[in-house]
């Protein structure tokens, strides 16, 4: 698959399969280049908007048939009102397009610049590249060859009138990279539990540092030095599954550092429930509970090519699954993290806490971090909160919080900061036989900021960011602009962009 760029004088320079063409909803009937586009198909796009009922909203596609020696199709996209145009929605719309037009056989496409586009050439760049590449993945390993969909776009050229700057091929090439680390995550988010365990994980990281031109290393923390290091909460969770625990550490040293940044990633290969066991249609989807993982990991693929950034980054991965067994936590156990906080497990489901809060401990106490940013599935009461399209923010930190919330707006990864209303807290406190219990109890609500609570008292001097994925990362309904169904990727592109504004 290939992303060109070509130059010309003319209204629509060059030749090619399929012209993409967007109209703005208070513009489109006297839009000038669709006059001219008009003009050139004898009429006939004038038509088909009439008896299509085109009016240019966002979403809104129409293929039509021109047959003429400079293009045989034109697709006008609806790009919705002008002053809500931003690149995150041209990065989805012509996603949708790329996407509608694969389904239609059609495997080249030309799309022009226009002035609502801006002049940030690399983030033009960028965002042309991420809706190309993340419109044409697909996970299809394990269908038959003839049940595979071959309808993928091969080509994308842009059209512009002047000249080719370097700021725009970089911008490509980086969306590339992106679109790399994303369909990473993707891939290993979609992977079935029965071929996905720890030790898989494993080989990816080293896959990683193998390919990163010693800008990455991998550093594996086996059982024994778990229980050395005091990660009683981590090896817990684990200790009903037949399928021995790993902690992942990934380690980016930039040159001149001077911070360091923890990425954790919650990393439940699968999530029964352990003895509080899930119903069996909350389980259907749980091979995803490990989504915050694979975002560290995706995120990692990424900084193991790109310029170096004057930062230390680290990517824990606590990896185990959650299974009911004769081994496995019972609701009343009580289990000692790093910190050597005592925490009393009443709900074996509410685990993703617990490895998180050894990661935490692991983050402040061994590595010295200033920074630690915890991505997770981690609470049903976050989708209830804000859905499936947006991530829960919270931490101990406001400037970064506001840092990150503008970045992930502008990424297109939707996020929005919850409360730390600490009396909830004292719910978690009151009537344990330990410092804390796993859970305030099942009639309390606010599930989701209850889970940030618990983490917050595995933090003590670093600042912290908890998001909240459990909606977002896992996409269930049609394919959506760049989502795809199943595993989405979201974060890894704002993680990017906040580690490069933080460096």
């Amino acid at each position: 698959m290939d992303i060109g760029i070509k130059t010309g004088k003319s209204p629509f320079p060059g030749k090619g399969q399929v012209l993409i063409y967007f109209v703005f909803e208070e513009e489109w009937k006297k839009d000038q280049g669709l006059k001219i586009l008009d003009e050139l198909s004898a009429g006939f796009i004038g038509k088909k908007i009439v008896n299509q009922h085109f009016d240019a909203k966002a979403g809104k596609i129409v293929v039509v048939d021109i047959n003429k020696p400079e293009y045989d199709q034109v697709i006008l996209v609806g790009a919705g009102k002008k002053d809500e145009f931003s690149l995150a929605r041209f990065k989805n719309l012509l996603a949708e397009t790329v996407r509608t037009s694969g389904k239609l056989g059609l495997d080249e496409l030309s799309l022009f610049y226009f002035p609502a586009l801006g002049d940030d050439h690399f983030n033009i760049g960028k965002n042309l590249s991420l809706a190309f590449h993340l419109a044409n993945y697909r996970f299809d390993k394990y269908k038959s060859k003839k049940n595979r969909r071959p309808d993928r776009v091969t080509k994308l050229v842009f059209l512009k009138d002047d000249k080719i700057t370097s700021s725009l091929l970089g911008g490509i090439s980086f969306g590339e990279l992106v679109s790399q680390g994303i369909s990473l995550t993707r891939d290993l988010v979609n992977e079935p539990a029965s071929h996905l365990h720890p030790v898989t994980l494993e080989s990816v990281a080293f896959q990683i540092e193998k390919t990163s031109s010693e800008r990455i290393k991998v550093e594996i923390l086996d059982k024994e030095e778990c229980v050395r290091l005091g990660m009683g909460a981590f090896l817990g969770v684990a200790q009903g599954s037949e399928r021995e625990a790993k902690f992942i550490v990934l380690k980016y040293l930039g040159p001149k550092a001077k911070k360091t940044v923890s990425l954790i990633g919650k990393t439940i290969i699968f999530d029964s429930g352990g003895l509080s066991l899930k119903p069996s249609s909350a389980m259907e989807t749980m091979k995803c509970d490990m989504a915050g993982g694979a975002t560290v990991l995706g995120i990692f693929k990424i900084l193991s090519k790109i310029p170096d950034l004057p930062l230390n980054v680290y990517g824990l991965l606590p990896v185990c699954e959650n299974m009911p067994s004769g081994g496995a936590i019972r609701p009343g156990d009580v289990l000692t993290a790093v910190n050597g906080k005592t925490i009393e497990v009443l709900n074996t489901d509410a685990e993703g806490r617990l490895t998180l809060a050894d990661a935490l401990s692991y983050s402040e106490k061994y590595l010295k971090s200033d920074l630690s940013i915890d991505l997770a599935t981690l609470t049903g009461a976050c989708i209830v909160a804000l859905g499936k399209e947006i991530s829960g923010l919270m931490g101990n930190d406001k400037k970064t919080m506001d840092l990150y919330q503008k970045i992930a707006d502008k990424e297109g990864d939707l996020v929005w900061p919850l409360p730390m209303h600490k009396d909830y807290l004292e719910k978690m406190k009151q009537g344990s036989i330990a410092d804390i219990k796993n859970v305030s109890g099942s009639s309390s609500g606010g599930g989701a900021i209850t889970a940030a609570l618990f983490l917050s008292e595995f933090v003590d001097r670093m600042k912290w960011l908890h998001i909240d994925i459990a909606g977002p990362a896992f996409w269930t309904d049609r394919d959506k602009g760049v989502i795809s169904h199943g595993g989405t990727g979201w974060g890894v592109v704002s993680i990017i962009e906040l580690l490069k504004n933080l460096s």
